[in-house]
């Protein structure tokens, strides 16, 4: 009798949380204009970058230098300013600074990967905002994941979600 009722338990708590999972990863806040959509669409146009490199070099870059050389810069703030950066993997935006976190090449297997992310800065607006993509492709399949968090909070983030300026 216990166990039946333990596994009745199990399977309904199981199908709550997969219900309630979707609602949650959501993030309401997201809106045209925002300081997300500023992380987003420069997120979106690094990645694209990075897949016109791979489609030409049969290989991602590995160093922001050459994301930048290939075209990839965020956009300033109106005033002309950019958030300022210590080394040559990150580049400044208006409210971020974009980096890569990791890229793997492989040819032999035909799988290739990177991340990249973009952090908000201290004492700006966007503090406490990160904004990460990971993107795989390789002989069976692409994929691509795009998360944020805000001040420790999770969420899906769809790329799509702002249009570009």
């Amino acid at each position: 009798m216990l166990r039946s009722s333990m596994l009745s338990f199990s399977v309904v708590v199981g199908l709550s949380f997969s219900w309630a999972r979707p609602a949650l990863a959501q993030d309401p806040s997201v809106s045209l204009g925002s300081l997300e959509c500023e992380a987003i669409r420069e997120q979106k146009a690094l990645v694209d970058t990075q897949q016109s490199i791979l489609a030409r070099n049969s290989a991602y870059a590995v160093n922001l230098t050459d994301v930048i050389a290939a075209g990839f810069m965020p956009a300033a703030c109106p005033d002309g300013s950019r958030v300022r950066v210590s080394g040559s993997q990150q580049v400044g935006g208006c409210h971020f600074t974009y980096g890569l976190v990791s890229v793997v090449n492989s040819p032999q297997t035909g799988d290739f990967s990177f991340e990249t992310v973009a952090l908000g800065v201290k004492g700006t607006p966007s503090a406490g905002l990160e904004l990460y993509v990971f993107r795989v492709v390789n002989r069976y399949y692409e994929y691509i994941e795009s998360y944020m968090y805000r001040n420790g909070v999770y969420s899906d983030v769809d790329l799509d979600a702002c249009p570009a300026e």
